[in-house]
């Protein structure tokens, strides 16, 4: 009787697992219907508050929604990324409908399986591809890979009028997790954006060099707020945590800006001591939202409208980027000063304001040219 029942129990945990998505397992458990089988890879860990939670939130969506037709999972590989490749390897050979990953650092690794599998779909955000030159950089002919580039140069040009508009001491700070274009173009657009409110701002660009070194986000923000910054764009995934324990031990005056998710709005909800002195002095968060990218691009794969072999640019028009306007941004800015945010984004959108971008310059041009002229 007892060996019965436990066969029983057996069998029902099967048809569970078959019937749900959305879970991090090591790809035997999949279901053999019929459904799309998805995989999220994430070069990290979930828990950064920003841009890998956001990703798995898209896919929560896409279980509510499509999970009919659609199955999901997603895959960690931790900050090891001496493991990437192999990692990476063998889950695409685990035989994935859409494999969904991201970053600069995963670039490569993508562009070489996407070439080696070409009935696999891939979805690749938050870098350029080179699809039609094959004498330009990277070049890869993968018309099985659809690349969504959000336009952090457009949230971040509004996070820095923001900042500028705040910022009694004219200083303002930005610290990215690692220099590469996509960072740099958060930069760009932030220090556009506080020069078009105060042309007369200065704008530092410091480096974490790391997505997960809690320690190096709170003392680079730290020595950014001794050295008389007195608002710091922190984007640097789960480094940039760090700079939300630097700000609150900082005296009245400082703020910071958070990424990818409306990280203010996070700490509030904690109901914690800390939590709210973080909440507090979070003007705003430039967020990235890869949730509504991922959830899109499922929606238009199965209409047969997703444009695979290309570049897609997703920006304020359609909030696939945007500002947080919560409880602390209310407080901070006047009724007028949130009134300018709205014609600033509306100007961006019809083109009447340019963010600028670092993505197309010169070699050198970053440093050489545009860092220097915002000090």
């Amino acid at each position: 009787m007892k060996k019965l029942l436990a066969i029983l129990l057996s069998l029902l945990m099967v048809l569970a697992l078959a019937g749900c998505g959305g879970g991090e397992t090591g790809g035997d458990d999949t279901p053999t219907d019929d459904r799309i089988r998805l995989v999220y890879i994430i070069n990290g860990t979930l828990g950064d508050k920003s841009f890998f939670d956001s990703g798995k939130e898209g896919l929560d969506w896409i279980d509510r929604d499509f999970g009919d037709k659609v199955y999901t999972e997603y895959r960690e590989l931790t900050y090891d990324n001496s493991t990437w490749e192999q990692k990476t390897a063998d889950i695409v050979a685990e035989g994935w409908d859409i494999v969904v990953a991201g970053t600069y650092d995963m670039k490569d690794y993508i562009g070489t399986l996407a070439l080696e599998y070409p009935d696999t779909k891939f979805w690749f955000f938050d870098e350029e591809w080179n699809f039609s030159d094959p004498d330009g950089w990277q070049y890869y002919d993968t018309p099985n890979l659809y690349a969504m580039l959000f336009a952090q140069n457009e949230g971040s040009f509004v996070a820095g009028a923001m900042a500028a508009m705040l910022s009694e001491s004219g200083k303002v700070a930005f610290m990215g997790g690692m220099d590469n274009t996509v960072l740099d173009d958060f930069y760009v657009g932030f220090a556009n954006g506080a020069k078009y409110i105060n042309p007369d701002a200065s704008i530092n660009c410091s480096w974490m060099n790391s997505f997960n070194d809690v320690t190096a986000g709170k003392d680079t923000a730290t020595g950014l707020y001794e050295a008389g910054y007195d608002i710091v764009f922190a984007c640097g995934g789960q480094a940039g945590l760090g700079g939300f324990d630097a700000v609150i031990e900082q005296p009245e005056g400082k703020y910071i800006v958070g990424v990818d998710g409306d990280q203010g709005s996070y700490f509030a909800s904690l109901g914690t001591a800390e939590g709210t002195a973080k909440a507090e002095r979070t003007i705003t968060s430039m967020q990235k939202n890869v949730n509504h990218g991922f959830y899109q691009a499922m929606e238009r794969h199965l209409n047969g409208t997703l444009p695979y072999g290309e570049n897609e640019k997703l920006g304020l028009d359609g909030e696939y980027v945007s500002v947080s306007v919560n409880d602390t941004t209310k407080a901070l800015f006047t009724a007028e000063q949130l009134a300018q945010v709205d014609q600033i984004i509306a100007d961006i959108i019809s083109g009447a304001i340019d963010p600028g971008t670092a993505f197309g310059q010169a070699e050198g041009w970053f440093y050489d040219e545009f860092v220097a002229s915002m000090q």
